[in-house]
């Protein structure tokens, strides 16, 4: 080792995260007040690296590259989490129960990382190796992205769509022009999570539960706490929290079901009609969720008075409620920031970009710009930690939730439509990215930096949730997406040269479209059913390509169709 050392000298380094204010802050924002493990690498749209350059040097040998997905691969970059040298996962790997999953022969890599960073008992040299681990976890995401990414990119190199009209002019041309390339390729479906097809999808899927049940009235952002008896009694020895992102990732995957139940089945703000929600990471070192509630005419909000009887943003007092005013200190209480501590997160130009301080209400004062501005009565200070605090620094909050799941867990009122664009901006915005520099170790900043990299961000806890598939989103209505078209223009999906048999079977397919006008031809009751409720009492068999009337219930189904631009063209009047 001291030979190849000296064979190739390094150069020690350092990477410095840039906060540039032209770049989107909300995707490119510093890490704060978190130490995390986590992988930045340069891709398209974000999309991890298929390949890497790995390296080994046997005794006696010159240097060889290894492949990621090789059996080895693991074991020889982290031998202290692999002590006797088994092999990692391999593409042969079978399953070994009786009963194989979805009739699965082959263990997947993402059914593989799982399985090893399951919890067992005993003790788990993987699960006590601290920032190791968080690596390991790190790692483990980012080549199972990159395998799947790279099975896209060598099996649809030839897959193509094109309109049905265009497929057929294409074929009666080939005659004249063997060269002809028809349709256009696909290189990420929508299928495939994270994807810019995917997050417009679902941007589309929330507008259409808006459509539905009218503008939300709850804005909850619920936030995972790391100091949960849940999570600090599965720690061992020494461990802290951010050293067992698998537990965060479990506990605060339950408490959000717990939290969902608690407002959508037993009624803790009234009859909720509709949720969505979604996740957010944001280089904080904790997972939080977004979430928007509807609720029925009866159970709305519309007073101040109803606001103060849900919302509260003020100090409890710690004489007859001592362990809601220790909850809201600690879980509730924004920065100090502003001239207190100009180097808080949230300041910008010198002003923080939450508005904090508020400013001293003696009365809530109803909607302004979507949000209502909240009771905040001027009292006396109180002491939380170095600073002494008002009320003008509480978060909105609602006292039954926060001593319930005590964790930070903003209520907001809200009543407009902006909120549900606002929710899904995480969605749009893309993946967590990181603006950097490269430079040498003690340089100065103005002549020794090295390279400048803008790449995509993952953190231990993002690659937790994403191995573990919990939901990045999730709608308490399905919705079913209609197919919109003129005669003849639907799309077809086909192989690079099989243009003949891909109009053969479109020729006998119907769209949802279609079917419904067929529908309509042989069914007297769904005359009365607009197109984009047909789902709410029809089902699309994809196999018949028919819709066939609901054996049950429907409430819970939302019809959506794309938007549809019409162009209007002025003829002369001569015509």
């Amino acid at each position: 080792m001291h030979r190849l050392v000296q064979e190739h000298p390094t150069t020690s380094v350092k990477m410095v995260f840039l906060e540039d204010k032209n770049l989107d802050m909300r995707r490119y924002n510093a890490p704060t007040l978190c130490t995390e493990v986590a992988a930045i690498f340069v891709g398209d749209n974000g999309e991890s690296p298929a390949n890497r350059d790995i390296c080994v040097y046997p005794i006696g040998d010159t240097c060889q590259s290894i492949f990621p997905l090789n059996q080895c691969c693991d074991p020889m970059t982290y031998p202290l989490l692999f002590p006797r040298g088994e092999c990692s996962w391999n593409t042969g790997m079978e399953h070994v129960e009786e009963r194989r999953i979805a009739k699965r022969i082959r263990v997947t890599q993402l059914q593989y990382y799982a399985y090893r960073l399951s919890q067992r008992n005993g003790f788990s040299i993987l699960h006590n190796s601290g920032k190791l681990f968080q690596q390991y976890i790190v790692d483990a995401y980012v080549k199972t992205e990159g395998s799947r990414l790279h099975f896209l990119r060598q099996n649809q190199k030839d897959l193509r769509i094109e309109l049905y009209r265009g497929l057929l002019d294409a074929l009666e041309c080939r005659e004249h022009n063997e060269n002809i390339c028809t349709g256009k390729l696909i290189t990420l479906p929508s299928s495939f999570q994270g994807s810019p097809r995917h997050m417009q999808q679902n941007y589309q899927d929330a507008m259409a539960v808006v459509r539905k049940f009218s503008k939300p009235n709850l804005f909850l952002t619920f936030t995972c706490n790391p100091s949960w008896s849940e999570i600090l009694n599965s720690m061992e020895g020494v461990q802290r929290p951010e050293d067992r992102p698998d537990i965060i990732a479990r506990v605060f995957n339950m408490k959000l079901k717990e939290l969902l139940e608690g407002i959508y089945k037993h009624g803790i703000f009234g009859t909720v009609l509709a949720y969505i929600y979604v996740f957010e990471f944001q280089k904080r070192g904790l997972l939080h969720a977004h979430i928007l509630l509807t609720l029925d005419s009866e159970s709305k909000i519309r007073t101040k008075d109803d606001i103060d009887e849900f919302e509260s943003a003020e100090l409890p007092d710690p004489c007859t409620d001592l362990r809601l005013f220790q909850i809201v200190t600690k879980c509730m209480v924004h920065g100090p920031c502003g001239t207190i501590n100009i180097n808080y997160p949230c300041m910008r130009d010198g002003q923080c970009c939450k508005s904090f301080p508020k400013q001293f209400k003696d009365d809530t004062e109803e909607n302004v710009n979507g949000y209502p501005i909240y009771r905040r009565r001027a009292t006396e200070p109180v002491q939380v930690g170095k600073h002494s605090i008002d009320n003008r620094w509480v978060v909105p909050y609602n006292p039954w939730l926060l001593k319930k799941f005590n964790a930070y867990i903003n209520v907001e009122v809200c009543a407009s439509v902006k909120s549900a664009k606002y929710l899904y901006k995480y969605v749009l915005k893309g993946h967590d990215a990181a603006s950097v520099k490269i430079q040498k170790e003690g340089a100065l900043d103005h002549d020794e930096i090295l390279s400048f990299v803008e790449g995509r961000y993952v953190s231990a806890p993002e690659a937790m949730w994403r191995l573990n598939e919990f939901n990045l989103s999730h709608k308490s209505h399905t919705v079913v997406r209609l197919a919109v078209h003129l005669p003849q223009q639907q799309p077809i999906v086909y192989q690079d040269g099989q243009e003949a048999q891909a109009i053969e079977r479109a020729a006998l397919r119907k769209t949802t479209l279609t079917s419904w006008f067929e529908l309509n031809k042989n069914d007297p009751s769904a005359h009365n059913i607009s197109y984009s409720d047909i789902p709410q009492y029809y089902v699309f068999d994809k196999s018949t390509t028919n819709w066939k009337k609901r054996q049950r219930g429907g409430q819970h189904v939302i019809g959506r169709q794309p938007v549809v631009r019409i162009l209007r063209y002025s003829f002369p009047e001569s015509l």
